[in-house]
């Protein structure tokens, strides 16, 4: 088991392990700074990293400009075939309506003959009944004299 006094031993260890990584990352930094900026062949290096991060920049840039005018394109092209549909269902609509209305015209005009029709032979059926009445009052009538006359 740990004692107290291995604890304090631990934690001062690991404080002076810190201390010790910060120091040497610090260092590091330093030195990298110092070769990048204080000498001639770190400017040169520095000056290389910057013209390859212009370069990528650049590269990037033109990249994104690309796919940007793509994706205009694509967008366009989108639009349009989506106008021609749009335009083909309008004209497909005002076909059908254009047939639904013919239709109904003609449903109208074959009701209007039929109704039509219909009250010639009801018109007719009527004076034929009327003359069959009429044929048998007067056969009943010519009956009634032959009766009294007998």
């Amino acid at each position: 088991m740990n004692t107290k006094e291995e604890k304090k031993e631990l934690k001062a260890c690991n404080k002076t392990t810190k201390f010790v990584a910060f120091a040497l990352t610090g260092l590091a930094v330093g030195a990298a700074a110092y070769y990048l900026f204080g000498t001639k062949e770190g400017r040169k290096t520095l000056n290389k990293a910057v013209d390859g991060v212009n370069s990528l920049s650049k590269n990037l840039k033109a990249q994104a400009e690309e796919g940007l005018e793509r994706a205009t394109k694509l967008a366009k092209r989108a639009k349009e075939e989506y106008e021609k549909v749009v335009n083909l269902a309008e004209d497909a609509s005002h076909e059908a309506m254009e047939r639904a209305n013919k239709y109904k015209e003609e449903a109208k005009n074959l009701a209007k003959k039929g109704l039509s029709r219909a009250k010639d032979v009801k018109d007719g059926a009527k004076e034929y009944a009327k003359r069959a009445l009429d044929q048998m009052e007067e056969a009943s009538q010519k009956a009634k004299q032959k009766v009294d006359k007998a």
